[in-house]
């Protein structure tokens, strides 16, 4: 027997296994954890009174474990390791254990039931294992902000999961389900108010997605080759406000998601409008700041398919460039121009499974300024797609809506703009890679007046707000102020 550099713990292998078993009987305040490394076991047998000074069991990896007993008695226990225990079908309830802190189940693949645990975790990483549904029983982990269940069985989720008022990151990559619990629209504006992260990759039976928070700051759907319908609960119930022009990167990415119904495509385009609609204000407030190029706060949105939106994006090109006139200031003050860009390219035969970024070159012309004129000013600006580390292998043509901090330009009275584009992928130069073809394009002007944004309100050129709508009905689509 060996003793760590934590006196009180003691670590038990295989040919001492009788003599650890009897020690914890003896029920000692010296023994404050147990490691055990018994790959043969299939049972525990504790008694309650032995188990009163335990702070950590630790069976990582015990394969033939099937169940572990009545834990009640274990009331300072922190720790509770079942990793990689393969065979374990069954955990007593541990919602009495107020002292628990950390339970590791990922990989415990024959265990089916979501288990009973106190409500003082902040964090619960259920990947891996054999549990199919998410019960009622989640809406009592109200401190919950960190739910993983990559890769494990679950086909069904409670609605009780948008109650949850700390929840921040839900990770359901490669799960059976079918479709995500619909909000309790009695009080939407309460439902899912911290949810930030939501990844879903690979969930293949997938179908729909209803009444999402509109305001997500990463949605990431990749190769859910089911999924048909996908839409926001009513963004006019939400306070936009609460995005942070600090936050690096807004995602909502769903590749090779073929089945899109072109109702939800234009949910998809409505809601990463809005957000841009109002970072365009909270980047343009702190538009003197420097930014990494990687790092630049931005909007990243794709999903599969050849069309612009001629509701979203009234200037469009059937290439790579195009040019645009740019609406007078009149006697409005100064204000700064955001660029909402959204281009269409078959990225299939990208040797890297990476984009690097989309590089867009751009010219602004003032009066008098054309034919080479003193009034043009030239730009150039890159899109980073760097952060996403998946790799991910594009099938066919996809649309991806683009924005970022490097795309707000002050205004020069500025009556022309004309727009070059270039999507990099990451291995350019390397191998024969060259840039990927931008087919067609399609630029969108928001308009914001030079002063705090604390008290701005979004107003139309023309035209009403039914270009943002859920229906899809046609919109003026055009150039918009934002004060």
């Amino acid at each position: 027997m060996r003793r760590r550099e934590l006196r009180d713990i003691i670590d038990m292998h295989d040919t001492l296994e009788e003599m650890g078993k009897d020690i914890v009987c003896q029920g000692t305040d010296r023994i404050q954890g147990i490691k055990v490394d018994i790959s043969r076991m299939g049972n525990l047998l504790f008694q309650p009174s032995d188990l009163v000074h335990l702070r950590e069991i630790n069976l990582f990896s015990c394969k033939n474990l099937k169940k572990i007993p009545n834990l009640l008695g274990a009331l300072n226990l922190e720790t509770l390791d079942c990793e990689k225990c393969e065979s374990l079908v069954e955990l007593p309830s541990l919602a009495r254990l107020t002292s628990l802190k950390t339970l590791r189940l990922r990989g415990c693949r024959s265990l089916k039931k979501f288990p009973e645990i106190p409500n003082n975790f902040d964090e619960l990483d259920l990947s891996e294992t054999g549990i199919k549904e998410v019960s009622d029983f989640i809406e009592r982990l109200d401190r919950l902000q960190r739910l993983t269940l990559t890769n494990s069985t679950v086909k069904d989720v409670s609605s009780n999961i948008s109650k949850l008022k700390s929840l921040s990151f839900l990770n359901l990559i490669g799960c059976p389900i079918l479709k995500f619990p619909t909000l309790d629209v009695r009080l939407p504006s309460l439902r899912f108010k911290s949810l930030k992260y939501m990844h879903m990759d690979r969930c293949k039976s997938l179908k729909l997605l209803s009444e999402l928070p509109p305001y997500l700051l990463d949605l990431n759907v990749h190769d859910c080759r089911s999924l048909e319908k996908v839409s926001f609960a009513d963004q006019n119930l939400y306070q936009f406000d609460y995005l942070d022009a600090d936050d690096t990167c807004f995602t909502m990415l769903f590749c090779n998601c073929f089945k899109l119904n072109q109702e939800s495509i234009n949910n998809i385009e409505a809601n990463a409008m809005l957000k841009i609609g109002s970072l365009a204000k909270k980047w343009a407030a702190r538009y003197d700041r420097q930014s990494n190029p990687d790092g630049a706060p931005r909007l990243i949105c794709y999903f599969p398919g050849n069309k612009i939106s001629a509701n979203m994006f009234k200037c469009q090109s059937m290439n790579s460039s195009l040019s645009l006139k740019i609406a007078p200031n009149g006697d409005s003050g100064s204000r700064f121009l955001v660029f909402a860009i959204c281009l269409v390219a078959d990225p299939t035969h990208c040797l890297a499974l990476h984009l690097g970024g989309c590089i867009c070159e751009y010219q602004l012309t003032t009066a008098g300024g054309g034919n080479g004129g003193g009034g043009c000013e030239n730009f150039r600006s890159e899109i980073s797609l760097l952060s996403f580390f998946k790799r991910v292998k594009y099938m066919d043509y996809h649309v991806f809506i683009l924005s970022s901090i490097d795309m707000v330009i002050e205004d020069k009275n500025y009556e022309e703009a004309s727009f070059k584009f270039y999507i990099r992928p990451l291995g350019l130069g390397r191998g024969g890679e060259e840039y990927i073809k931008v087919e067609r394009c399609g630029v969108h002007v928001f308009y914001v007046d030079k002063k705090s944004d604390s008290d701005a309100t979004e107003k139309r050129v023309a035209g009403n707000k039914r270009s943002f709508s859920h229906d899809g009905e046609e919109g003026d689509g055009g150039l918009k102020r934002l004060k």
